[in-house]
């Protein structure tokens, strides 16, 4: 058995029930309007002229062909934006590219100069002494890069 809340939701969603509600905005709305203008008139304000806008199906036809051509310019526009977008984003990744492969290479270097100095710092000696030579020059490199000692 339905209670009377429920029956009173079913009525809400019926369309006599929607039309009843529109019809009565409509109502209430004109009635404001109406209220609104008696009072400015009231207090001395200008009241608003409708102002008569005679359309012919010349110009609905018209203003017709204007939406239909600012829409497709815009969607000339979206495809272009999407365009540049695509480029956009094909360049970034080119770049990001040529940095990964810029850093691959420095690593590669750096790699090679850390090698070329392990070897020349582990020299020995024929009776198994390291050689003093290398590690001398090596500080010396150091000195001469450092800008403290340049000056």
């Amino acid at each position: 058995m339905p209670t009377s809340k429920q029956i009173r939701n079913k009525d809400k969603f019926t369309k006599e029930h929607k039309l009843k509600e529109i019809q009565r905005n409509l109502t209430k709305k004109a009635r404001l309007k109406k209220e609104y203008l008696k009072t400015l008139r009231k207090e001395g304000y200008e009241i608003p002229d409708k102002k008569p806008t005679p359309v012919s199906r010349d110009d609905i036809k018209r203003l017709r062909e204007e939406r239909t051509l600012q829409g497709k310019k815009k969607l000339d526009e979206k495809k272009e934006i999407k365009k540049q977008r695509k480029k956009l984003q094909a360049e970034h990744a080119q770049e990001a590219k040529n940095k990964a492969e810029e850093r691959v290479k420095i690593i590669e270097q750096k790699e090679q100069e850390r090698e070329k100095r392990t070897t020349k710092m582990t020299q020995k000696t024929r009776t198994g002494q390291p050689k003093m030579g290398p590690k001398i020059d090596d500080m010396l490199g150091k000195i001469k890069s450092n800008s403290l000692y340049t000056e």
